[in-house]
Parts: C-alpha cells; structure tokens; sequence
C-alpha cells in the first residue's frame, strides 16, 4: 500500500511539529515555577511587592492566578518555541530564558539567605 501526497506531507509535518524538550527547556520550565514559588513565598511573607503590573494585577485576585498566570504565559512562549527550534533562533532563545531564570533563581536564594540570616523580622 503507498501512501499519498498529503499522507506523505501530514507525516512530515507532524515529525517537525512534535515537541522535543531539550535539558534547557526542562530547565526553563523548572527554573520558571521556583521562581513563582519563591515570589509567591515572598509576597506572601509582605517582604517583597511584584513589579510586574500584569502579575501583579493576577495576585491581588488571587495567588492561584498569579501561578497559574505565570506559568501558562513562559509555558506558552517556550511551546511555541519547541515547535520552531530547527530555527537557531528559537534555540538561542529557549537557552537565554534558561539562563536568565537560572539569575532569578540565584537571586531569589540570595535574598532567601538574606531573611533567614535575619529572621525574626521584627528584632
């Protein structure tokens, strides 16, 4: 049995359109929900306020939508990333977020360290 044209095509298609997570998406993922969860921590503590406007309209409805917000916003960039990574572009770009996050992370342990090396607050 041959396949057709467009069988042929469709085929091939969904090969490009499949999504492949490299270690720097994961890494983008992981590093993107430590950050909600650190910024979510400190906003919950009231050491810390959310610059961004439109994270911080999310917060004040609800801190589920601020997670969820945050995460199906970088989710989606870096899905339709995934799907155009033959480009170098793409590449470059899933690797800057990881990057970027990964800064964000060691800042938000940084000041993590910062309060407990001054915990109780008030003292």
């Amino acid at each position: 049995m041959a396949a057709t044209a467009n069988e042929v095509q469709a085929g091939s298609w969904a090969q490009q359109a499949s999504f492949y997570t490299s270690p720097a998406s994961v890494a983008l993922l992981m590093l993107n929900l430590l950050d909600g969860l650190f910024t979510l921590l400190f906003l919950q503590l009231g050491v810390a306020e959310e610059l961004n406007p439109v994270m911080r309209v999310a917060y004040e409805q609800s801190p589920l939508l601020f997670m969820f917000s945050k995460l199906l916003i970088v989710n989606a960039g870096l899905c339709l990333l995934c799907l155009h990574r033959r480009l170098k572009a793409s590449r470059i770009a899933i690797r800057a977020g990881a990057v970027v996050y990964a800064i964000i992370v060691v800042y938000h342990l940084a000041f993590l360290t910062h309060l407990v090396s001054h915990w109780p607050f008030g003292a």
